[in-house]
């Protein structure tokens, strides 16, 4: 009988990571496409939000790399 936990190839921590990265990276085509909207609708400061918080999530996928590559070399 299970006990309701699964077991994966990697870490919960590594999976939350892969998650979490692959969810930033997915965003960034959206957002592109948000800010493109907003222009055509003349609303430049929508535009400006979408293509910040782009920039934004650019920077977090960056330490959620870090992190995973940290956790999948170091065993951490």
């Amino acid at each position: 009988m299970s006990d309701g936990t699964q077991q994966f190839s990697v870490s919960d921590i590594e999976y939350n990571l892969i998650t979490t990265l692959s969810n930033l990276l997915q965003s960034e085509e959206v957002l592109v496409k948000y800010a493109e909207d907003a222009d055509r609708a003349g609303d430049s400061d929508c535009a400006t939000l979408f293509r910040s918080l782009r920039e934004n999530n650019k920077l977090s996928a960056q330490e959620f790399r870090r992190a995973l590559d940290r956790h999948m070399h170091e065993g951490k």
